[in-house]
Order: structure tokens, then sequence, then C-alpha cells
């Protein structure tokens, strides 16, 4: 058994400052979004084109995380 919690050599990658701005970023859009939706005075159809538009960066966002792991195990 090598990947136990008590593993020496496992180590937790940590984000960058811009990761996590970026992420920051998109979190208070999509709360804005929905919070202006809430409200019901801009069109309905804008603010689901935002939260489509954050769902798909989340998946991008996944994919390219997937990519770049699979890149530095081998």
């Amino acid at each position: 058994m090598t990947g136990g919690a008590d593993h020496p050599k496992r180590s937790i990658p940590y984000p960058s400052l811009f990761d996590l701005l970026r992420f920051a970023f998109f979190s208070g859009l999509l709360f804005l979004a929905a919070w202006v939706a809430g409200t019901g005075r801009v069109a309905y159809v804008l603010i689901m084109l935002v939260i489509a538009g954050a769902l798909a960066y989340a998946v991008l966002d996944l994919a390219d995380y997937q990519i770049v792991k699979r890149r530095r195990r081998g």
C-alpha cells in the first residue's frame, strides 16, 4: 500500500493566486446573476446565459485539470 494518508511523499498541490482570484470572480458573477434573477429586474434569458457560461467554464476547467493531472503522472 503506497497511497495511504501517512505516505511520506504525498503532497497536496496548492492553487495559485490566479486560480483563486478566477474562482472568486466567477463565483461572484454567478451569485450576482442568481440575485438579479431573484429580483426579476433582468431578462430571464440573459441570466440563463450567464449561468450556462459559468457551468461551461466549470466543465472546461475540470477537463483541463484532468489533462494536467495525466501529464504530470507520465
